[in-house]
């Protein structure tokens, strides 16, 4: 605030007695333990701040110099890194990341408890393949999905929780982009929710050769809408197909169409060059609704509030739509001869929503928090590349977000890849 700016002084308010912040706190010597304690943190963290790499950067991010301030924010003119082809792995795999949104640790049906017979198929693909069962993530979408994206901390990308301002910074290497450089096609359906402020931060300049899907954080399933705005593109222009803006046709099938359509035509006009293809789903995000034939196949527990009836219906009917959509994504491969060197991986961007929406049992916490709950999340990996020995089997060993960027890499060069970065730190391990 301009008082911290002007002044240099500490400000601490207790805001369940005071919400208007008039009374500084911090100025009672009672409270000096309280603030010594926050200072303390303070400067833990500053020795993990990165400096924004943009020309002048001290003069862009006022005070930086001084406190060494977390703030990743990059100016209009500075433009998203460029990576040539450096790899030509003649073997390199098909990669089919999907993500799914608020998956809770206790929705996936192999391991749940109230919705056991809601993926079938997720179900199938994790006895052929491996459970990664200690698994981590972030508390919300945004730094889980930036930390996806880089392979890094997302406290070292600025990006800490999900809001419509947080923004990839620029000067950041994307998986995308170090997967172009080992020759592959990119392809991205569904969320971005990493910037949209300039064009060089939406995702045709992040690498991805095809884009379909939605900027912010959710839109509506029917309407195509944020915030009363239409929020759906192709590439960087606003779809204008009337048939997919129809308010009839509910998001999971239209991404999951796309989806369909995407693999088809990469077998069709890239035969010969791997694909990579980031299904960031829509589903199971709130707001909860689903079309009537699925919700038809949900029945409640019996002790059920009527209360919450209705979104546990949907919640229990977009589960069955997910694991649909997946379902069709894995016949398409199959249908084009791309199943037997394809690594698909599904996980959650982080916990659940809540105890019926969006599950975490046995855990403590939920999406947003900082307890297990939050951030343990649903993982698993599915390919003929694995051998048969280790197919159906449970890894118990800790893995986290960030690890899926060297290990995709590692696995699209055979092992030769090097970070595009100079200098900078990838958090991530090679787990393959």
């Amino acid at each position: 605030t301009d008082e911290i700016t002007s002044t240099n002084q500490p400000i601490l308010y207790d805001l369940s007695t005071d919400p208007t912040e008039q009374m500084n706190l911090a100025k009672i010597d009672i409270y000096s333990e309280e603030i010594n304690r926050f200072n303390d943190r303070i400067e833990y963290w500053k020795n993990f701040a990165v400096m924004p790499q943009v020309p002048n950067p001290s003069t862009r991010y006022k005070g930086w110099a001084s406190k060494k301030g977390i703030s990743p924010w990059v100016e209009t003119d500075f433009k998203s890194i460029d990576i040539k082809q450096r790899y030509n792995n003649e073997n390199a795999p098909n990669i089919v990341f999907v993500l799914v949104d608020d998956w809770g640790w206790n929705d996936a049906g192999f391991r749940s408890n109230y919705l056991a017979w809601t993926t079938p198929t997720i179900d199938s693909l994790m006895s052929e393949g491996i459970n990664l069962d200690n698994y981590y993530t972030y508390q919300q979408c945004t730094p889980s999905r930036g930390a996806l994206m880089t392979g890094r901390f997302a406290l070292r990308l600025g990006l800490w929780e999900a809001h419509d301002q947080a923004e990839l910074p620029l000067h950041e290497v994307t998986l995308a982009q170090e997967l172009k450089s080992a020759g592959y096609q990119t392809y991205l359906i569904g969320k971005w929710h990493l910037g949209t402020s300039t064009n060089q931060h939406l995702p045709n300049n992040r690498g991805f050769d095809y884009f379909y899907g939605y900027l912010s954080g959710y839109i509506d399933y029917w309407s195509k809408t944020y915030d009363n705005f239409q929020d759906l593109y192709e590439n960087k222009k606003l779809v204008s197909d009337l048939d997919e803006l129809s308010s009839d046709l509910h998001t999971g099938h239209l991404f999951q169409t796309k989806v369909q359509k995407v693999i088809e035509d990469h077998a069709t006009n890239y035969p010969n060059k791997p694909m990579f293809l980031y299904y960031a789903m829509q589903l199971i995000h709130a707001p909860w609704t689903a079309p009537k034939e699925y919700l038809s196949r949900c029945q409640y527990p019996i002790d059920l509030d009527e209360s919450i009836r209705d979104n546990y219906y949907n919640y229990c009917a977009m589960n069955i739509m997910m694991d649909e959509a997946i379902a069709n994504l894995t016949c398409t491969l199959h249908n084009n001869d791309m199943s037997d060197n394809t690594v698909l991986i599904i996980a959650s961007d982080n916990g659940g929503e809540g105890s019926i929406l969006g599950n975490s049992y046995p855990f403590k916490g939920h999406k947003g928090s900082y307890y297990r709950g939050g951030i343990s999340a649903t993982a698993l990996i599915h390919s003929r590349l694995i051998p048969v020995s280790a197919r159906g089997t449970t890894y118990s060993g800790l893995t986290h977000i960030t690890d899926w960027l060297p290990t995709l890499m590692g696995l699209a060069t055979d092992g030769d890849w090097e970070s595009g970065y100079t200098d900078v730190v990838i958090d991530g391990v090679d787990m393959w």
